[in-house]
């Protein structure tokens, strides 16, 4: 399995709850069905996988993976098992990698994925500098992530994109997005507890920043979930 590993410790908390039980049993349920569909409300199998399965292609870099499954998802459509992929996963958690790829490779065998242990607020790994993606997903990542400046992640990352290429992904907002007293509460409780790092996140943000990276941005407000698209990088090399 090829590895590579820029990061050699990860945040105790989110080491400790992204473990193989937790990706295995809960994450989908929790998440991705309850979550975002209850919570942030922004449904899975209607909104986010269809905005996946239009943004991906062939040579695909996915940061963030989760449990694979928006990936798996995608693989899964009868034109896509059978063709040959070439995907790059990125985490700063060795679980979540591990969990993906396995699930990737349970429904197309054939595709290559790399596995890459890193932090995505800083520089890509050598193993990824000269790589080209057509396509680069970032869903669910920035929620999770700490500090201001984790929003140069579009600026790190955006040199992989190919010629014609797309980055996408998707984020909950903060309170300030809220949409009922209850998500209100329950993103205020999920910052206290460290799960999130997103109680100033704001639309205007995102938009500042994808615009400062790319010439053609697209963003569109779900409930607490913003979905983002971008092409035509802003070349800084």
């Amino acid at each position: 399995m090829p590895t590579t590993n820029q990061a050699d410790q990860t945040p105790e908390l989110y080491a400790t709850i992204y473990t193989p039980t937790f990706l295995s049993i809960i994450y989908d349920v929790l998440v991705l069905r309850f979550n975002l569909r209850y919570m942030w409300r922004c449904r899975t199998d209607t909104i986010l996988e269809p905005f996946f399965a239009e943004n991906f292609s062939r040579r695909h870099l996915d940061i963030g993976v989760a449990t694979g499954y928006f990936l798996a998802t995608a693989l899964a459509r009868p034109f896509r098992a059978q063709a040959k992929h070439s995907i790059a996963l990125v985490d700063l958690n060795p679980h979540p990698l591990d969990a993906a790829r396995a699930r990737i490779l349970s429904k197309a065998p054939s595709a290559t994925v790399e596995v890459v242990v890193a932090d995505v607020t800083q520089p890509p790994p050598k193993a990824l500098q000269k790589s080209a993606f057509d396509s680069i997903s970032m869903f669910n990542l920035f929620h999770c992530i700490p500090g201001e400046e984790k929003l140069q992640a579009f600026s790190l990352y955006k040199d992989l994109l190919a010629e014609g290429g797309v980055l996408a992904g998707c984020t909950v907002l903060g309170g300030s997005h809220a949409t009922n007293w209850f998500n209100y509460l329950y993103v205020k409780l999920y910052n206290r507890l460290g799960i999130f790092h997103n109680w100033g996140d704001k639309v205007e943000d995102f938009e500042r920043v994808l615009g400062e990276n790319f010439e053609d941005v697209e963003t569109t407000l779900v409930g607490m979930t913003l979905l983002f698209r971008a092409t035509r990088p802003r070349r800084t090399i």
